[in-house]
């Protein structure tokens, strides 16, 4: 990987969908030379996909939360719930973390009660601390 591949990184993690010649023309390559590029960048896997960003609150959503949980159970259950918190619906995301949490989770609810709700769920695998995100 050069100093190229490096620039067409950070071009398509501004957007995506950028086009290969726009590329092309901020880095001095050939569209057809960009999309070689790309594409040899995602069979060596430092492509892995392209996401979509989304306005939440346009959705509806008003409340997004990291929350730590420390596990009720030892590390061998911890795979098992981080499992099952990261299939519920409100998840973005549920890593597993070191420190004294065993697992982080991103969560976008609809409101504050929703929110309350959600963390009544999953009480049953351990305590929680909540971080309301204010501004990203």
């Amino acid at each position: 990987m050069d100093a190229l591949d490096k620039k067409i990184l950070e071009m398509l993690h501004v957007n995506a969908r950028e086009s290969f010649a726009t590329i092309g023309k901020e880095i001095g390559l050939s569209a057809p030379a960009i999309g070689k590029r790309v594409r040899q960048m995602e069979e060596e896997g430092i492509i892995e996909g392209y996401a979509l960003k989304v306005n939440h609150e346009k959705l509806g959503i008003e409340t997004k939360a990291y929350i730590t949980l420390v596990m009720h159970q030892g590390p061998r259950g911890t795979s098992n719930a981080q499992k099952q918190i990261q299939a519920m619906e409100e998840v973005q995301s549920c890593d597993r973390v070191t420190g004294d949490d065993c697992l982080c989770v991103l969560g976008y609810f609809r409101n504050n009660k929703h929110l309350i709700s959600f963390l009544e769920k999953i009480s049953e695998y351990g305590a929680s601390k909540t971080s309301i995100i204010l501004e990203v």
